[in-house]
């Protein structure tokens, strides 16, 4: 493992000790990668929906497996200079297959690994099917993965899809059992209200993860409401692929009716993307060494 990639690890350990909320922006290609490298962002989020959305046209049913998610989320990692939180559903079946994903997650530079408490395979977390396993399962998913990271900087980050199908109180119950069984953050999934996260947080000794998603059983809240509620990160994982599909349609739909501009929102500048792709550098590199 490089320097380089301990160091993203490193540095979210350190901001989780510090004040203030990380809000982390789902990124879901490169493209969104480096628009949010560009901007500045603390954190950014890779998570499973999007990434098998974006690279395989695919739902977020366990289709896609550990090398696809490896492929797409290492790439992202080694071009981000923020730490890249990264979904891994349930570990990817076995436990064995469990204590290799992380060994890898953890090679390929990604900072903290998020897992899931549902049973294998899994679904997405909000189309309302989503059980949780026994919480022993989870438990024993933890305790495999933080032997795995050994004395690696890595973060482990605990999810559970509880809320839904046992209550609120089922679901603190495990987040707490998780966190004491090593998990670094607890993610609640799918709070059906502010009063729940609130509560999720005054009872909670790890830091806290919510995810202001769409779907989810609670308004979008900005990132300093989920501040005053307690929690530590919040992921924002559906804002820019939805933006971006919402803008694609648009462009589609103007250009088979004849047009060939829609009323969306504005179109970003070619020039300014070949910049962020890093065509100006390519330029430069072939004029220094061009031969007299």
């Amino acid at each position: 493992m490089s320097p380089g990639h301990t160091s993203t690890a490193a540095k979210l350990r350190a901001r989780l000790t510090q004040p203030g909320i990380i809000a982390a922006p789902g990124i879901y290609d490169h493209v969104s990668l480096l628009i949010a490298r560009s901007i500045g962002f603390e954190a950014l989020y890779a998570s499973g929906y999007w990434g098998t959305a974006s690279a395989m046209g695919e739902p977020d049913v366990g289709i896609a497996g550990m090398s696809d998610f490896l492929r797409t989320f290492g790439g992202f990692a080694m071009r981000s200079t923020a730490p890249l939180i990264a979904d891994a559903d349930t570990g990817f079946g076995s436990l064995a297959n469990l204590a290799h994903a992380v060994r890898a997650y953890q090679a390929a530079g990604i900072a903290a690994m998020q897992l899931e408490d549902q049973p294998f395979p899994k679904i997405c977390g909000h189309v309302g099917r989503a059980v949780s396993a026994p919480k022993a399962e989870m438990l024993t998913r933890i305790a495999v993965a933080v032997e795995a990271r050994g004395d690696g900087d890595m973060l482990i980050i605990a999810r559970t899809d509880a809320r839904r199908s046992e209550g609120i109180a089922s679901a603190i119950d495990r987040l707490a059992a998780y966190g004491e069984a090593g998990a670094d953050v607890v993610f609640l999934e799918a709070p059906q209200s502010t009063d729940e996260v609130a509560e999720a947080a005054r009872t909670l000794s790890a830091p806290l993860m919510l995810n202001a998603a769409p779907a989810g059983g609670m308004p979008i809240l900005e990132p300093q409401q989920y501040e005053a509620l307690g929690a530590k990160i919040v992921i924002y994982p559906s804002g820019a692929p939805l933006a971006a599909a919402a803008a694609v349609q648009s462009y589609y739909t103007a250009l088979k009716q004849g047009r060939a501009s829609s009323d969306g929102p504005p179109a970003y500048d070619f020039g300014a993307i070949s910049t962020l792709l890093g065509m100006d550098d390519i330029i430069a590199l072939q004029d220094r060494h061009k031969s007299a």
